[in-house]
């Protein structure tokens, strides 16, 4: 008797799973989407961070990120990776993780940004600086890293003197725009 339940059990929920995985033939081929997933995981992590949940939003944003990690929009990804490290004191993971995100897209300004504050937070303002200053020559956005970290020393006509630089070298970057809406502000709140 209990062996004849225990198979009927057994065979209801073997069609149960059969039933819930298979596809109907109707629908071709079924294909796991890696970018929509990582989409998925990078939006929970997004609730997590704002609830606080820094560790839970880590989890999900490094699933963003395994799932797709060479495309621009996996830059958002780790730019959000490298602000829960921030928020949990880790500026060193946030800076390797930042680093990434700018290797993605390196014409987001707020990267730039925030990798200034994580330089200040690890005392390498002036180090940082010489090396963007040697990099300049190949890399126009040298200026802004240079300009942000003035700022971050406290320098601020000479940061505001190298973002403007930049914006008359470089007037047709897409970054460009971000750095004349920050001069802008920067501008009216000195005023």
């Amino acid at each position: 008797m209990f062996c004849a339940k225990f198979l009927v059990v057994i065979c209801l929920l073997f069609l149960q799973f059969n039933a819930a995985y298979s596809v109907p033939a109707k629908y071709g081929v079924v294909s796991i989407d890696a970018q929509k997933n990582a989409v998925n995981h990078n939006n929970r992590g997004v609730i997590y961070m704002q609830d606080r949940y820094y560790n839970a939003a880590i989890k999900e944003f490094q699933m963003a990120v395994l799932l797709d990690p060479d495309t621009q929009a996996s830059s958002v990804y780790y730019a959000n990776l490298a602000n829960c490290y921030m928020k949990i004191g880790y500026p060193a993971l946030a800076q390797d993780t930042l680093q990434r995100a700018i290797k993605l897209n390196p014409m987001n300004f707020n990267y730039y940004q925030d990798l200034a504050v994580i330089y200040r937070r690890l005392g390498i303002l002036d180090t940082q600086l010489k090396r963007w200053k040697r990099d300049t020559a190949t890399n126009p956005t040298g200026l802004v890293m240079q300009g942000l970290i003035l700022i971050e020393q406290g320098k601020n006509d000479a940061g505001m003197a190298k973002l403007y630089e930049f914006v008359y070298t470089e007037p047709d970057l897409i970054i460009t725009a971000g750095v004349k809406n920050f001069i802008e502000k920067q501008n009216n709140e000195k005023f």
